[in-house]
């Protein structure tokens, strides 16, 4: 009689501990980190990701992506303290559905984000006590070849050279590891990131080992997640 009543009392109170759980589940989420981004060219970028994601029901929602790595083509020094730069930015602007599952405060998660995808190619000059500016050679807009100019004292000036935009997707996913209801650390984000800057759009913002109409790049991400 005594099993009896434990069992009729945990299938009664079993609907109001998943409703609890659902209730539990955030509604939105803010992700901001690191971004390391690598190319099917072999060139590496450093840089930044901020993500939002809003979810319709405990395991699906929609993700808002966007991201900027950066590097330093290559490097002249023509006096001592002044120096010429050539710098590649790559932005992507994205968005699409997320799927995501909890084991406590901690979930996975996957998404299929597509948008566009912007290079530049810019330079900039140094100088040893103004600081930094530079200039676009080309322009064309989200993907910049420049160079620019550096002083060490004042700062910098660069300006952006070229740019081109592409149709850009990514699919991938990663991992939270929730510190308390509210926060969050992402230990891993992993993307298969593809991008199709056209042949002379490659080659004019620096996507130099990139010119078959195509780029297949891997992104890894991690940073602080905030849940609402």
């Amino acid at each position: 009689m005594r099993m009896l009543v434990v069992l009729t009392s945990l299938i009664f109170l079993l609907p109001a501990v998943v409703a609890a759980q659902e209730e539990a589940a955030p509604r939105a989420t803010i992700f901001g980190g690191y971004s390391y981004l690598r190319n099917s060219g072999s060139s590496s970028f450093n840089g930044w990701e901020g993500q939002g994601t809003f979810n319709f029901s405990r395991h699906f929602g929609i993700t808002a992506d966007i991201n900027g790595n950066y590097r330093t083509l290559a490097s002249f020094s023509l006096l001592p303290g002044v120096s010429v730069t050539a710098n590649q930015s790559v932005y992507n602007f994205l968005f699409g559905p997320t799927a995501t599952t909890s084991f406590g405060r901690t979930s996975v998660f996957a998404h299929a984000l597509f948008g566009q995808a912007l290079s530049n190619l810019g330079g900039g000059i140094s100088l040893p006590i103004i600081g930094g500016f530079g200039h676009a050679l080309f322009g064309q807009a989200l993907s910049n070849l420049g160079g620019g100019i550096s002083l060490p004292i004042i700062g910098g000036i660069s300006s952006g050279v070229t740019s081109a935009t592409a149709f850009a997707m990514a699919f991938g996913g990663g991992v939270d590891i929730g510190l308390s209801r509210h926060f969050a650390i992402r230990a891993a984000q992993v993307d298969y990131l593809r991008t199709n800057f056209s042949s002379a759009d490659a080659l004019s913002t620096g996507l130099f080992g990139n010119t078959n109409g195509r780029q297949n790049s891997f992104r890894y991400s991690a940073g602080i997640v905030f849940r609402f």
